[in-house]
């Protein structure tokens, strides 16, 4: 039987560390056979564009070795950043990360402001804290239609994308811009909030919650959705923890952790929220936590 050659180190040569280790180690049997297939899938994006490479090993349509090889693209921005001055740099920050623009955003002003012992007015506090409401919404409102769409709920996509909208109406109302609005500057905030804008916005938090509701209609009792979300990609909160996670990956892991309460800034102490965590630490829990937490901004933006 013939042997297969030993792989060579991917990135031999090159300051890029070597991959990890094969995450699913193949079977000592068919190591040495010629029936397995090698599949480069990407480099895709499960975060970001292009940084996720997987080289999966095919026996028949059986996975039975996949390792991960990652640092393929870094974008730049943290180091044009360095050549800016700090109000130059303000643009850069939402562009990280297309989905979180207004947090993004938000981060680097309170980072310069902190610096420089800036007072921020209260009313430019508050409306801050709305539009990164809004922009959270807006960012599991991608992960949700784009996720759903990988499952089989095509539908879900269009439902989602019709909320997202809504959402980035508000922000051209406000801003000019539907996206990397650059809103917010050290300070305060570019210009006062238009008077269209709360009613608008209250039309939006009144129907939120009825549209969460409906997105779980669609999904939350059909075989094929709960067959592919429980039970399946379990961390257990030690295992997150230890891998740096955050936000609902983490919560969904049994870590009651949200700096909005554990380390609160901006007006997050002033109202009322719930945090939710759930406590089995599968790809159905993570989802549970992003449909609450899209509840609880959306009584965020209300107040």
């Amino acid at each position: 039987m013939a042997v297969a050659p030993e792989r060579p180190r991917i990135y031999e040569g090159s300051r890029i560390p070597a991959p990890v280790p094969t995450i699913l180690a193949i079977p000592p049997e068919l190591r040495d056979s010629e029936d397995i297939l090698e599949v480069n899938f990407g480099p895709n994006h499960p975060s970001t564009h292009g940084v996720l490479r997987l080289v999966v090993e095919l026996h028949g349509e059986r996975v039975v070795g996949l390792r991960a090889v990652v640092g393929y693209l870094h974008t730049g921005f943290e180091k044009n950043m360095e050549a800016k001055s700090w109000w130059k740099a303000i643009t850069y920050s939402p562009r990280i990360d297309y989905l979180s623009f207004q947090n993004n955003e938000l981060v680097f002003v309170l980072g310069v402001e902190k610096l420089l012992g800036l007072e921020v007015p209260t009313k430019a506090t508050w409306m801050r804290m709305c539009l990164a409401e809004l922009n959270r919404i807006h960012s599991h409102l991608v992960w949700l239609a784009t996720a759903a769409l990988e499952l089989g709920a095509i539908s879900m996509f269009w439902y989602c994308f019709r909320e997202r909208d809504q959402i980035l109406d508000l922000f051209e109302m406000v801003t000019g811009e539907r996206m990397h609005t650059r809103y917010y500057q050290v300070g305060g905030l570019a210009a006062d909030i238009p008077s269209g804008f709360f009613p608008e916005a209250r039309k939006f938090v009144d129907w939120m919650p009825k549209a969460v509701s409906e997105y779980e209609s669609l999904v939350d009792r059909n075989a094929i959705w709960l067959e592919r979300t429980k039970g399946l990609g379990l961390l257990s909160a030690e295992d997150a923890i230890a891998l740096g996670q955050t936000g609902p990956v983490l919560r969904g892991s049994a870590v009651d952790w949200d700096l909005r309460k554990a380390q609160p800034y901006l007006a997050y102490d002033e109202v009322e929220f719930d945090v939710p965590v759930y406590e089995n630490g599968d790809v159905w829990d993570r989802y549970k936590v992003r449909m609450d937490e899209m509840r609880e901004s959306t009584r965020i933006v209300a107040q």
